[in-house]
């Protein structure tokens, strides 16, 4: 009986004190420090806009404010009475960093000294925008019915306009639609949401808000044939003007359905397109042109359905990146132990072509270049490097340098003194 007793006399003392306190916090009605989490604004994202690049924030959307409020009034302080803004107009061109401005817009009355917002400065990465053409592309999956095959898929438009950072519009090698056709054995129609292929042809999404198509979807039309399907192939002859570069050839036609004989069919699976129908001599842009398939076929085999295709000749203009390079950034073979050997001038600069997607990574280093000094003579000889570089780019030129090797190199001037020496 005596623990029952003590039991309700320490639960009715805990109850006491609780009591108490509530009633000396509303009577002091203390000032306590409170936070909320608040949405970051942006002001005058047009600035970026109209000099035709964009930006992203390199921190979080949100910020914490921090301020102080009494107690009986925290309740009423929620994260809309405050308005956190970065202006772009503002930003420091150097590091990107703009500060964070914060505004109380309600309940002002309420809130206690000064605001404080963590982080107090956010960064911006600017970045070009690009707008790219892409042709569209098809893509089968799925096996029609036994006996038929798809012989071309014919889309209510053939190019698409896709705007966004450089860096992400580098990603895409592709843009069009997947199609199934399983179990097919008649001609179809339907809409497709168009998708984004990397080099290798594989679908990726890509979720950067930034980046944008002039539409989303398109019409298409499955016209499904009977027979046998040759794929197409595509020879293209010519050279591109001086400054440009011939990517690929597309088409929205990927085979025909043919024909024949049997023993003149046995021996085909493709249909090459010749470069004397395909040129890109001295293009400085993409090129359509129209060619008839069965200009093509062998003898007696003919093609079903209609023969004319659109192929589009795709042509890119050259970029140019300078690399500086050192010696450390190439190999040297040959070096003698024991014979001195200098470099001069110490820093190489060397002019790199390709397109801009294949340069915006590349460094010294991938250049992959090479000094051989193993036939050269005591005393000043030319120096010549090599390169292995990655596919699609170019070396236009570098910097002439000499390479002084044995006694001829203790005798240098000053300013060969400076230059990098190779072996000891």
């Amino acid at each position: 009986m005596i623990k029952t007793n003590n039991l309700v006399l320490k639960i009715s003392s805990l109850a006491i004190a609780f009591f108490v306190w509530i009633i000396v916090i509303n009577i002091s009605n203390p000032i306590v420090t409170r936070s909320q989490m608040v949405p970051l604004e942006v002001v005058n994202s047009d600035i970026i806009a109209d000099a035709g690049k964009t930006y992203s924030l390199t921190s979080a959307n949100t910020v914490t404010v921090s301020y102080e409020v009494r107690t009986r009034d925290e309740g009423k302080i929620s994260a809309s009475d405050f308005k956190v803004s970065v202006d772009l107009g503002d930003m420091y061109d150097i590091t990107g960093a703009i500060p964070i401005s914060v505004e109380v817009v309600n309940n002002k009355d309420l809130i206690m000294g000064a605001v404080i917002t963590k982080p107090s400065i956010v960064r911006v990465s600017i970045e070009d925008l690009q707008r790219k053409e892409f042709t569209l592309t098809t893509k089968i999956k799925g096996t029609p019915s036994d006996g038929y095959s798809v012989g071309e898929i014919r889309l209510e438009r053939t190019g698409v306009a896709v705007t966004g950072p450089v860096s992400v519009i580098g990603q895409i090698s592709q843009v069009g639609v997947e199609i199934d056709v399983t179990g097919l054995d008649s001609n179809d129609s339907g809409n497709a949401k168009l998708q984004y292929f990397d080099a290798n042809g594989n679908a990726f999404i890509i979720s950067d808000s930034r980046v944008s198509k002039s539409f989303d979807n398109v019409d298409y039309d499955i016209v499904m044939l009977n027979g046998r399907t040759l794929a197409l192939n595509f020879d293209v002859g010519g050279k591109a003007a001086e400054g440009y570069v011939f990517t690929g050839a597309e088409s929205s036609t990927k085979s025909i359905q043919v024909r024949g004989m049997p023993e003149a069919l046995e021996s085909l699976d493709s249909i090459t397109i010749p470069a004397t129908a395909l040129s890109v001599e001295g293009a400085t842009s993409d090129i359509i042109t129209t060619v008839d398939i069965k200009d093509f076929l062998p003898e007696n085999v003919e093609a079903v359905g209609e023969t004319k295709i659109a192929v589009t000749l795709k042509v890119e203009a050259l970029d140019h990146k300078t690399l500086t390079l050192t010696i450390s950034d190439f190999e040297v073979k040959g070096a003698r132990p024991g014979v001195t050997t200098n470099i001069v001038p110490e820093r190489i600069m060397v002019v790199v072509s390709g397109l801009t997607a294949n340069l915006e990574s590349i460094t010294g280093a991938d250049l992959q270049a090479t000094l051989d000094i193993g036939n050269m003579v005591s005393g000043g000889n030319t120096g010549s490097l090599t390169f292995n570089l990655p596919e699609g780019l170019h070396v236009d030129s570098y910097t002439p340098f000499e390479v002084l090797i044995g006694n001829h190199a203790s005798e240098t001037t000053s300013a060969e003194q400076n230059s990098t020496t190779i072996g000891n």
